[in-house]
């Protein structure tokens, strides 16, 4: 068995202790402590950091998972790498593409790995993965339908603040299936957005909009929280073969053979990508599939998608 992974955890809110779920089911790898600021947060059995710079001083704590804002994540990051601790990010990872690429200079100058859990990469087929998309007459329809009420922006005061969520439903949920039509799809160009929907300025509840990606693909998105239908869906559509997940679960059609793979639990999903940081801490080459660089184009698409809402705003 490798070594065991020591991790800490920075936040502990919903998506660190779904974090936390993950960890349990990976003896190779633990929770050594957390940090959370607030008094009231129940952080359970958990060794409580009594703060950041103990946290990094901490020589038990290998690798740092930032499931904190998504405002300020990157500077986190990159203070996390130069304390001697590998990375791993909550989705979205950062709030622009700069911000990726200052982790990811930060990661290559200390040869440390950086991941970002999109875990749903890990439901991509390595055929899938192989195949040729990048053409002109490809083309791809994403639709993403996960109910939030407005309360729920408002539940946590970074949800209604654009500096610090980046965005609404389409940064926290979109983002997922936005990034497996990137992975197969490759670099935006341009987007473009119908008129946009907000539960306050730069928190959106409903984008719809098209990307072009360089190499000619086009990509039809609608990601909503405004219905009470939850579905998730990405399809591709290519000249000699198509891609499809709908709520997890892949069907392709490839050389002529259809092949479809089972959905698997998202908790199972998140798992896995510890199961990566810890093969790459242990190797020092990056994760295979939660990688960061691959974040960069979906980043681009939400930043975009950002811009453009605050510029109608304004």
């Amino acid at each position: 068995m490798s070594p065991r992974l020591g991790v800490g955890l920075v936040g502990f809110g919903i998506a660190a202790q779904q974090h936390a779920a993950a960890l349990k089911q990976l003896p190779e790898a633990g929770i050594v402590s957390v940090l959370e600021q607030d008094p009231s947060v129940d952080t359970g059995h958990h060794h409580r950091a009594g703060s950041w710079k103990s946290l990094l001083d901490d020589p038990r704590v290998d690798l740092v998972a930032l499931c904190v804002p998504p405002g300020g994540r990157a500077r986190l990051a990159v203070e996390a790498l130069e304390a001697g601790k590998a990375v791993l990010l909550e989705k979205p990872p950062a709030v622009s593409v700069d911000e990726i690429d200052m982790v990811a200079a930060a990661a290559r100058r200390t040869g440390l790995p950086v991941g970002v859990m999109l875990q749903h990469r890990m439901r991509l087929p390595a055929a899938a993965l192989a195949a040729t998309w990048s053409a002109s007459s490809v083309t791809g329809v994403l639709e993403v339908s996960r109910f939030r009420p407005p309360a729920h922006y408002r539940r946590a005061g970074w949800r209604s603040d654009p500096t610090m969520a980046l965005g609404g439903i389409s940064a926290h949920l979109g983002v997922h299936y936005l990034d497996l039509a990137c992975q197969l799809l490759g670099e935006p160009e341009s987007v473009r957005l119908t008129p946009t929907r907000e539960v306050a300025a730069g928190i959106d509840t409903r984008v719809t909009g098209m990307v072009a990606f360089r190499s000619g693909a086009t990509l039809a998105f609608t990601v909503t929280a405004e219905s009470t239908v939850r579905t998730e869906r990405l399809q591709i559509l290519g000249p000699d073969g198509g891609f499809n997940i709908t709520d997890g679960m892949v069907m392709t059609q490839l050389d002529g053979t259809e092949q479809t793979w089972p959905t698997v639990p998202t908790s199972q999903l998140r798992t896995e990508v510890y199961r990566e940081m810890a093969e790459a801490v242990a190797t020092g080459r990056p994760p295979v599939r939660c990688h960061l660089d691959g974040a960069r184009a979906v980043t681009d698409i939400l930043s975009s998608i950002a811009t453009t809402t605050a510029a109608v705003a304004a």
